[in-house]
């Protein structure tokens, strides 16, 4: 997986300082950002290429200026959904699948 394809899907989730919170807000905008990366880049990505899209993007926005410890947790928190939801996609949803396909 091409990491600087990935990241700015997932960029405009990230850049609003509370993206690492649970305020509906932000769950939508992580919901629509995987929803961007799947459409684009197909629904087979990786515990690992988001966690590395996710740490990239870290140092480059100041909305993910936080305590470093705070910040992994979140990142692999993160990670860890969108692979289930990733996972869901191709194995659960041939719907989702079949649309969630690189154009």
């Amino acid at each position: 997986m091409n990491i600087e394809k990935l990241a700015p899907k997932l960029k405009p989730w990230m850049q609003v300082d509370t993206w690492h919170t649970s305020h509906p807000k932000d769950s939508e905008r992580f919901h629509l950002a995987l929803n961007s990366a799947f459409s684009e880049l197909g629904s087979s990505i990786s515990y690992d290429d988001f966690k590395e899209a996710m740490e990239y993007l870290s140092e480059e926005l100041s909305s993910a200026k936080l305590e470093a410890e705070y910040l992994t947790q979140a990142i692999e928190g993160y990670a860890s959904r969108a692979e289930t939801i990733s996972t869901f996609c191709l194995k659960s949803w041939p719907a989702c699948s079949a649309r969630c396909r690189p154009a």
